[in-house]
């Protein structure tokens, strides 16, 4: 007679057993590791710590008296610490949640020193795109070579901006949902013309830019009913998706602290 191996079947309380301390383990992992308060340098003058520097949570800064750096750190807060100063990044940054999407478009910024142009196609009837106006900050000025979500002060007088041309030129500007229709011009060598009086700027609305001899464009306002503090200039931005306000407010940033140097 041939025998059998049996084998006992797992319990209920076995399995409820495991699962418990597998979640503890889990559980045990995530608490051990805390999240990283990097920062990132936009300003400095202190001699051993350069503009666009990456500093990570476990390294030590050192500011002498009399100097400065200015910082965006891990929650997308942008702060001035001045010297004396000595300690840890992550001691700047304490009890603050990690902002990863400030941080991911700053590092693409450091990382291609803010350019994204896109070499448009060769289509036919459509002249190249000149490069997008590498404008000044600005809560009002719209550029119009290139889709973008704009943030704008409540009640401001916006302007569209193109990149200088000797040329006067017209743009039509319709609102995507209500149709409602409005037009404006450069004058010839005018980098700047106001948006039409008689085309309400709606909140969160989206309009098509249409120049002759050129793509479509797309715009998207975003209105604020006041400037952020300045501190929270970055975390505004992002959070609405203002992305080419980001990148110029970080490269003027950038360039005043190098200059500082």
């Amino acid at each position: 007679m041939t025998g059998t191996a049996t084998t006992s079947p797992l319990t209920t309380s076995t399995l409820l057993v495991a699962a418990t301390v597998l979640a503890t383990l889990v559980l045990a992992t995530a608490v051990s590791i805390p999240a990283r308060a990097d920062l990132y340098v936009l300003e400095s003058t202190a001699t051993t710590i350069g503009v666009g520097t990456h500093v990570a949570s476990d390294q030590n800064i050192s500011i002498p008296a009399g100097s400065y750096i200015r910082a965006v750190l891990s929650s997308g807060k942008t702060q001035t610490i001045k010297g004396p100063f000595n300690g840890l990044a992550a001691d700047l940054d304490k009890g603050r949640g990690q902002n990863e999407g400030v941080l991911a478009w700053l590092r693409g910024i450091l990382a291609t020193g803010g350019s994204r142009e896109i070499t448009p196609g060769a289509t036919r009837g459509i002249r190249r795109e000149p490069p997008a106006a590498s404008a000044a900050f600005s809560w009002s000025a719209l550029p119009v070579t290139a889709d973008v979500t704009a943030c704008v002060l409540k009640g401001a007088h916006i302007e569209l901006l193109r990149p200088p041309a000797n040329r006067a030129e017209r743009v039509g500007i319709i609102d995507a949902a209500s149709g409602a229709r409005g037009e404006a011009q450069w004058e010839a060598g005018s980098a700047t013309t106001p948006w039409p009086a008689g085309l309400p700027a709606r909140a969160d609305a989206t309009y098509y830019l249409l120049i002759a001899d050129r793509p479509q464009r797309q715009l998207t306002l975003r209105l604020l009913d006041a400037a952020p503090a300045d501190e929270d200039v970055l975390l505004v931005l992002q959070q609405q998706g203002c992305r080419s306000q980001f990148e110029a407010w970080v490269r003027e940033r950038l360039g005043a602290g190098a200059q500082r140097r």
